[in-house]
């Protein structure tokens, strides 16, 4: 396996191989074999998952045209979709399948191409082998056309202009680099599997895009897991020396990761809505109204002095109902100001207060994952969790209030001056 496009996969065998390093324990050269065979069959299982999409999609946009696109004479229409799956390397992967109607109201329509993947015996690990292969050597048109013949789709279905947008798109997964991007806000969560945990991280850019930066697996949220999640990042091109703005629920473990990778570059952001949802687990419902009364205050003004000492006043507040609620509060309490000293502006204050737009993406993941109760080994925890956040992320949009990231842009330069730090903020 080639360095570059195997970062992109679970590091749960090289953790073992860490462990024997550390102890002097020889290795076992079969089981060495077994780990570079098992994240191979990985690798191939996500392109196969990721073709098999691309061929549904294109036999929809064959029936029905592309999107937004005005025909007066359209037959049939898009029609949502719903939890379907297809058959890769023998097993069965869940995907989202599109659905197509006709115009006329006769009824829904039968995608061939998805009952082609449905044959267990298409995109065999023969098939899986050669798109490897075709990936190691940059042949990625290649790769597309094995995926074509292995799925059992006739040429003619496939048109130039859907191969080339699949070689783009298994060039992006593969090499996927972000030098020279200037990331303004990084946001951190994870989303559990039985008894493991995978965190992601997603990023915004300038011009207010988001983008699914990373993934990694492990049983907790803990800090050498994102730590190692964060050098990745580091070593694709995520500069570490402009002054970041992290939005983080709050686990300690998130929070020491990111200062030992970006350091004094590293601004924390706690969660408010994760804050405000710990603080009433302490509280009786009767005190709820009142303490929302006062978080608003505080974290929706524009005064950071003022907000702080509103929370102060809050925290004695609580500390005569509940002391483990004013002991909650004041735990990160500045931190959920940072939006607030920045002087970040309402709108896209909405967006930075919070870890809701990871969560959404994550939402995304959940709908397609949660069915399956019977998790097999971790690859399969992170193909599936994979695979739901490509599908979120073709549909990300802006955040609100991208207009003002300028803004917030100027307000992390003056802080980095303020720092005696050098921030780079010409990078586009």
């Amino acid at each position: 396996m080639k360095q570059q496009y195997l970062k992109y996969f679970p590091k749960s065998s090289r953790g073992d191989m860490k462990k024997r390093e550390a102890l002097d324990v020889p290795f076992d050269q079969e089981q060495v074999h077994e780990m570079c065979r098992s994240e191979v069959r990985d690798l191939a299982t996500e392109i196969g998952l990721l073709g098999a999409i691309g061929f549904l999609e294109n036999e929809v946009s064959q029936l029905c045209g592309e999107w937004h696109e005005r025909r007066t004479d359209r037959a049939m229409t898009r029609y949502g979709a719903q939890p379907g799956w297809v058959a890769v390397n023998g097993q069965k992967v869940a995907i989202p399948r599109p659905r197509v109607r006709y115009v006329d109201g006769g009824g829904e329509v039968r995608l061939k191409s998805y009952q082609r993947l449905q044959r267990r015996e298409n995109l065999g690990q023969t098939v899986l082998r050669r798109v490897v292969r075709g990936v190691s050597c940059r042949n990625y048109e290649g790769v597309v056309d094995d995926l074509r013949r292995g799925s059992g789709l006739k040429k003619s279905t496939i048109s130039r202009q859907f191969i080339a947008e699949m070689t783009g798109r298994i060039r992006k997964l593969i090499e996927r680099r972000w030098d020279g991007t200037r990331w303004v806000a990084i946001f951190i969560d994870g989303k559990a599997y039985a008894k493991d945990m995978m965190i992601v991280a997603l990023g915004v850019k300038i011009d207010g895009t988001k983008h699914v930066l990373a993934l990694r697996e492990g049983a907790t949220e803990n800090a050498e897991v994102v730590k190692d999640l964060l050098e990745d990042l580091q070593n694709r091109g995520v500069a570490t020396d402009q002054m970041t703005l992290f939005v983080l629920d709050g686990a300690q473990a998130l929070q020491a990761a990111v200062k030992r990778v970006w350091g004094r570059y590293a601004v924390i952001a706690r969660c408010q809505v994760h804050k405000r949802r710990n603080i009433k687990e302490y509280l009786a419902r009767e005190y709820w109204g009142e303490l929302d009364r006062r978080l608003n205050e505080a974290w929706y003004g524009n005064d950071y002095d003022q907000a702080l000492g509103k929370l102060e006043q809050t925290v004695g507040w609580l500390e005569r109902i509940n002391p483990d609620a004013a002991r909650s509060l004041r735990e990160g309490m500045e931190e959920t100001l940072t939006v607030v000293r920045l002087g970040v502006p309402d709108l896209l204050r909405q967006t930075l207060s919070n870890t809701n737009v990871i969560e959404s993406a994550l939402s995304v993941v959940g709908s397609v994952s949660d069915r399956v109760k019977r998790w097999k080994r971790g690859a399969m925890r992170w193909r599936w969790c994979a695979a739901g956040l490509m599908f979120a992320e073709e549909k990300f949009r802006r955040v609100k209030g991208y207009r003002l990231i300028p803004q917030l842009i100027t307000a992390l330069d003056e802080l980095a001056h303020k720092e005696g730090l050098d921030s780079k903020s010409q990078v586009a």
